[in-house]
């Protein structure tokens, strides 16, 4: 058979190409340590990597939401802490002063002291994060919630509430809004005898102890005016019910905190499982697209050789000519 010198160099040009690539190809598996450079190499493979990469990605992001969730709770535990502290102190103070050893001086000393309460409690509640967001505004976050306008705390959030995902079927409350915390404090008594009681409308915890702060000052033998000054009956009804509705607050309070104690807890298991989920996926990605540097080495001076007896046949080749034998 008759082999035009033509095809010959044209095959073995091809077949060292051939050898070219596939060398270069297994180098640039080497350097990248993956099996799969391009998708051709393994379709069904690069497919299940692209689809686990997905899932990492959305896992990690979960995994940045829990950090920014613990850290919002945290700081919001922090701040009730502080509060539930803060109205304990004012319960004390309230049975101090309910009891007739006082006088009008020590309760009306005993009233300046709730008032820096009353204050500390309104800076607890515009608590803000790291972000510069206020806990408890709800979606209306960028400003402080409350206003202490002439003793009397304004809330300017809203009712809302905001949740994070922290898997692809769970979401998590990365906050409470100050209205259901602070405004709403059901059970409370605001002493309306007009009002049945059943009909009152909740008083806040700003209110509470305001009214207390008030009522010492208008204490019997303090002398006051306007308001007018309180007979003895009057004054220990009235503090009665107070220190009840101190009691309702703290409650209050106690279970917004314990509720987010529960949460931290859920989103720190939470935190478990999607690391789990990560070596998991971490382990299969590996599986499904890293290289075996042995095979591949083994395969590199394969193809080594390979491209070296290409070379040479084709250097023989093209010495070939009829005019050697002229």
């Amino acid at each position: 058979m008759r082999v035009a010198t033509s095809t010959a160099y044209s095959q073995a040009v091809t077949s060292m190409n051939t050898q070219n690539f596939k060398l270069n190809k297994t180098m640039m598996q080497l350097s990248s340590g993956k099996r799969i450079i391009t998708p051709s190499d393994d379709p069904a493979g690069a497919a299940r990597v692209l689809g686990l990469n997905q899932a990492k990605s959305r896992t990690e992001q979960f995994q940045d939401n829990i950090s920014a969730l613990k850290s919002s709770l945290q700081i919001e535990e922090t701040a009730l802490d502080g509060i539930v502290n803060t109205l304990q102190r004012v319960r004390e103070l309230s049975i101090q002063a309910n009891n007739d050893t006082y006088d009008a001086n020590q309760r009306e000393a005993i009233s300046l002291e709730i008032q820096e309460h009353f204050e500390a409690i309104t800076a607890f509640a515009n608590t803000s994060d790291g972000n510069g967001e206020f806990l408890f505004g709800g979606f209306n976050n960028r400003d402080a919630p409350f206003e202490n306008v002439g003793g009397v705390v304004h809330y300017n959030g809203d009712q809302g509430q905001q949740f994070l995902q922290i898997s692809a079927t769970r979401q998590v409350a990365s906050g409470d809004n100050g209205f259901d915390t602070f405004m709403n404090v059901r059970g409370s008594d605001n002493g309306d005898s007009a009002t049945p009681l059943a009909n009152r409308p909740p008083m806040s915890v700003f209110a509470i102890v305001k009214e207390l702060e008030i009522t010492l000052s208008n204490a019997p033998g303090s002398g006051a005016g306007i308001p007018p000054e309180l007979t003895s009956d009057q004054f220990h009804t009235d503090m009665s019910r107070i220190i009840g509705n101190i009691d309702v607050a703290l409650g209050k309070v106690i279970d917004s905190q314990s509720a987010i104690g529960a949460r931290i807890n859920a989103i720190e298991s939470q935190e478990n499982v999607n690391e789990d989920y990560l070596v998991q996926l971490a382990t299969t990605l590996s599986n499904t697209q890293d290289l075996d540097y042995t095979e591949a080495i083994s395969r590199l001076e394969q193809q080594q050789i390979g491209l070296q007896a290409s070379q040479q046949t084709f250097t023989k080749i093209q010495g070939l000519s009829l005019f050697n034998f002229i």
